[in-house]
């Protein structure tokens, strides 16, 4: 592009347009199939052209022609803005910043005029990115704060934006894609600040952000369904964890319905060719993701139920499940202040919100009912992650099913019917681990161990009630049963503090900070229940009650020479110095009698 002055208004802006065709064709196109020892090059050529053109509008700037300065200007500062993004990909930071900078001292005077308005959005959101690039989090929030008020103060102009296409060849078509050119780099606007604030630890502000970005993708028509589904399902996640029961569900509903009308726009389609294979992989793929969020909303809502039922009565939380409890922050007013209105209202997802309940859950029959509909969930999820496929989501599928079945059981009052939940436990948890190699998967194998050491504990704790409970001798049935889920129980717990053993069957002198307490826990689980084994025999009482100090012992000696164990594990380590203070009295008894 040259620099003369006394070229035609129509001379510039062809000459502009013909480079940054090029300039486009470079960036969108070229860079794509660049060479892998140059993977910049289309990159360096494109930022050549830039630099050109931006030194020849400098220069028209500084002396008089035809065109309007505005244009101009707003012709630079598109130059600028490319530079700057080149450099920020091409990791040249110092260089974005500088020329990024330039282009906020060219355009802000002007920030409200119609030519100006997207360039100038744009630069500021890129100024976000590469602060926080450079993880500097409060600095790019400033910026993006920036353009999300040059958004908002041109709004109430009224004014129609104009892109630079439009400011160099005019065509006289409808406005409306000018107008979602502004739309879209406020939505990226918004998803920067979402980004922002999850690194600044604002997680509700991170969130609601998020919500809204996804909103105004739909109200656009601007998104993609996988990633649109994908994005509102993890979503969901962080409400539920709030007690968001509410939001979470309607995030996790609208996830389904986005998801339910790409399919039905997939099976209308004659294509057989390998990109519609991928996509209906990635569709089955991205289903069963949020087949598994909408199990862990279940999870969640039985977990949080259960934790309030077992408050004290008084103190009880409130009956909120909708996050109105929680306070926000709102100065950018991006929710209007309510928090309970996360909502997609242009979306009917009446469909999927009536298969499970956003309440908390106060009796079996509540809980049954979110039971089941995460196992339906879960299912589904298995139908696309199998065991010899994707071994280690399948084994988190089973954990899951696992852990809906103990909250199930909290509200079963029949102990009979609450053991047999325990049971179908087992056998989902033994089975799994016959099929998959502690070597390859030793993580998940110290996991199920563990689980399957409580669960075989909860049912030994049913069985001993029960025998409390009534006055009569005790069957020798029932007693061998007590002393088998004894030794399944303890056998699981020393499978799993075996696989943390060193070589030569020693316990690590310091253990790794989560390490510390499932290995405490299950020494202390071994050291109970060996004493709740039935044993006649004077020398198997003995063996019973020296496994239980053994246990105890091992409590304490990890405890004395680790702080932070002790510090984390406080009660247990009272309990087990207490054990074994008085414990060796019984086992001299013991010596003493079986010595007789």
């Amino acid at each position: 592009m040259s620099a003369n002055p006394d070229m035609s208004e129509k001379e510039i802006l062809n000459d502009f347009k013909e480079n940054y065709g090029k300039i486009r064709k470079l960036l969108d196109e070229d860079s794509k199939n660049d060479p892998e020892n140059e993977p910049y090059m289309s990159k360096y050529k494109a930022k050549g052209i830039l630099v050109s053109m931006g030194d020849s509008l400098k220069k028209l700037l500084d002396n008089p022609t035809s065109l309007d300065d505005l244009k101009l200007q707003a012709m630079l500062g598109t130059m600028l803005l490319n530079i700057g993004i080149i450099d920020m990909e091409t990791e040249e930071l110092t260089s974005s910043e500088k020329v990024l900078s330039e282009a906020i001292e060219l355009l802000s005077p002007n920030s409200s005029k119609p030519e100006i308005i997207i360039t100038l959005i744009n630069v500021y959101n890129n100024l976000g990115i590469l602060w926080s690039n450079r993880d500097a989090p409060d600095k790019a929030k400033t910026y993006l704060i920036h353009a999300k008020e040059l958004y908002e103060n041109f709004k109430c102009t009224l004014q129609l934006p104009l892109p630079i296409e439009q400011i160099v060849s005019p065509t006289g078509e409808s406005p409306m894609g000018d107008f979602m050119l502004l739309e879209k780099a406020h939505t990226l606007t918004l998803y920067y600040l979402a980004q922002v604030f999850g690194s600044l630890r604002e997680n509700l502000k991170s969130a609601i952000y998020c919500h809204v970005t996804l909103r105004r993708q739909l109200q656009y028509n601007d998104y993609e369904p996988i990633d649109w589904a994908l994005n509102s399902a993890t979503l969901s996640q962080f409400f539920a964890e709030q007690n968001g029961f509410f939001q979470s569900r309607h995030h996790l509903a609208a996830a389904s319905t986005i998801l339910e009308q790409y399919e039905e726009k997939l099976g209308s389609s004659d294509n057989n060719d390998e990109v519609f294979l991928a996509k209906i992989e990635t569709f089955k793929h991205r289903s069963a993701d949020v087949a598994r969020c909408w199990a862990k909303y279940c999870i969640l809502l039985m977990t949080s139920s259960k934790a309030r039922l077992m408050n004290d009565s008084e103190q009880m939380t409130e009956d909120v499940t909708d996050m109105s409890d929680l306070t926000l922050d709102d100065q950018e007013n991006i929710c209007g202040g309510d928090i309970t209105k996360l909502v997609f209202t242009d979306l009917d997802v009446s469909k999927y919100e009536s298969k499970v309940g956003d309440k908390f859950l106060l009796t079996y029959q509540d809980a049954r009912e979110v039971f089941l509909s995460c196992q339906t969930w879960l299912n589904k999820a298995k139908e696309y992650y199998k065991l010899d496929t994707l071994a280690s989501d399948y084994i988190e599928l089973v954990q899951d099913s696992s852990q809906s079945y103990s909250y199930l059981a909290f509200f079963e009052e029949d102990d009979e019917r609450r053991a047999k939940m325990y049971k179908r436990r087992i056998d989902m948890l033994e089975d799994l681990l016959k099929e998959i190699n502690p070597v390859y998967y030793l993580q998940y194998c110290r996991q199920l161990w563990y689980e399957l050491g409580e669960v075989y504990s909860d049912i030994l704790n049913i069985k001993l009630e029960k025998l409390n409970k009534t006055t009569d001798k005790p069957t020798p049935h029932a007693l061998k049963k007590i002393n088998n889920l004894c030794e399944k129980s303890i056998e699981n717990f020393d499978h799993f503090l075996n696989s943390v053993k060193d070589k030569d069957g020693q316990m690590p002198v310091k253990l790794a900070l989560e390490l510390v307490r499932p290995v405490i826990s299950a020494l202390a689980f071994i050291g109970r229940n060996s004493m709740k084994r039935v044993a006649v025999d004077k020398v198997l009482q003995l063996r019973n009650v020296q496994k239980s100090f053994d246990s105890y012992q091992a409590v304490v000696d990890i405890c004395t020479n680790c702080e932070d164990a002790a510090a984390m594990m406080r009660e247990e380590f009272s309990l087990c110095q207490e054990m074994v203070k008085i414990l060796p009295i019984k086992i001299k008894r013991l010596q003493i009698e079986t010595a007789q």
